[in-house]
């Protein structure tokens, strides 16, 4: 069965990052820029996991990540939080995630969280 992966990007930098989803198997990946109804096409569109632009869901604190796991269709969905900020200090405990990765991307450790993640 196909997995749905829902991923949340405002600069195209992740783009490549859906290429490689791609090339890696997951030929079903939805791609937005607006953090405001990532919510509601995710009510939509069902994902199976949902990888999210840290600097496009800082303006709105945690509630993205909490929103999905306080939802009881979304509480076992994994988040996936990707950051710029490697030196900056930010509170990225008091956000809901399964994991987190720093660009530069490692796209195999990527691809190898995202397939334990939908596997779960």
């Amino acid at each position: 069965m196909q997995k749905r992966i829902l991923l949340l990007d405002n600069d195209g930098d992740l783009l490549r990052l859906a290429d490689d989803m791609m090339y890696y198997g997951y030929s079903d990946v939805h791609i937005t820029s607006d953090s405001h109804s990532v919510y509601s096409i995710a009510k939509n569109y069902k994902p199976d996991l949902i990888i999210l632009d840290f600097l496009l869901i800082e303006e709105r604190d945690a509630s993205i990540c909490e929103t999905f796991k306080h939802d009881e269709e979304f509480k076992d969905v994994p988040v996936i939080l990707i950051s710029a900020y490697q030196n900056k200090k930010i509170d990225l405990e008091s956000f809901s995630h399964d994991a987190l990765f720093m660009k530069p991307l490692d796209t195999e450790k990527l691809a190898s969280a995202i397939n334990y993640l939908v596997a779960s």
